[in-house]
């Protein structure tokens, strides 16, 4: 081969490694920019594995000035960073709407659960309920409790006439308790549950000064401060894990486009 075609076909070589070291730089829709051409060529171009006349002149104005050609290819970089960048930030506000919906819908779900139970417990104690709580045709009675004022694990039928104006609050707790212990539930719904449970047992040990379990005995005042103390420091620690919780999901949600709502 004559010495003349050798050097223009190393040359060919070297300059069709320096397009694809700018692909790797830019990707090709950023090469074509650089370069002057369209994508179709480009391709052409790394099929075939022979410059066209006029990748092959951009090819060699870049590497005339490969100052320029840096701050072209960092330009573009940057470009396609913003641009996903943009797309990350529209996914996680979407997100964020769709958790904000959650939490108010949510929410609506616990104010009716609530009102339902005001209602069944005003009824109970006017007297005008007591045909709802019939079992065959016996009412239902006040269950024996040695110490009214612990609560238990387990619901009983009639409890309201034991629990009063707190039986909404006390089932309520029970249900959170439940929802914190499904090992299959997801991390932020356990952590919502956990902080929401502690928020009801500072009502119900601080408020209306009811015992807890595991307690099978009613509690006196320096127990009582001692339980709302490690409640206070629990809660604190708990929506700390729901904020972590929560910002993990964002982030999984904008990564995943929304397909991840573990």
């Amino acid at each position: 081969m004559p010495a003349d075609k050798t050097t223009e076909r190393e040359g060919e070589q070297a300059l069709l490694a320096s397009l694809r070291e700018l692909i790797d730089e830019a990707g090709q829709g950023g090469t074509a920019r650089q370069l002057g051409v369209d994508r179709k060529t480009l391709w052409r171009v790394l099929d075939s594995g022979r410059l066209t006349p006029r990748v092959r002149q951009a090819l060699e104005r870049r590497g005339a000035n490969p100052e320029a050609a840096r701050r072209r290819g960092r330009l573009d970089a940057l470009e396609r960073r913003t641009e996903m960048f943009e797309k990350d930030v529209g996914a996680l506000a979407e997100a964020v709407e769709a958790l904000r919906a959650e939490f108010e819908t949510l929410g609506d779900l616990q104010a009716e659960a609530l009102r339902a139970w005001e209602r069944r417990l005003s009824a109970v104690e006017s007297g005008q309920g007591l045909a709802q709580l019939v079992t065959g045709r016996e009412p239902v009675a006040k269950p024996h409790r040695d110490h009214p004022e612990v609560v238990t694990l387990r619901g009983e039928e009639g409890e309201e006439l034991v629990y009063g104006e707190t039986a909404p609050v006390v089932a309520e707790w029970r249900l959170q308790r439940i929802a914190h212990l499904d090992e299959g539930a997801r991390r932020v719904e356990r952590a919502r549950a956990l902080v929401r449970m502690l928020e009801l047992e500072r009502v119900l040990a601080g408020v209306h000064e009811l015992t807890l379990p595991p307690s099978t005995y009613p509690w006196d005042e320096s127990r009582r401060r001692d339980e709302l103390r490690g409640v206070k420091f629990a809660l604190v620690s708990a929506r700390w894990e729901l904020a972590h919780a929560l910002f993990w999901r964002w982030v999984r949600l904008a990564l995943t486009l929304g397909r991840w709502r573990r």
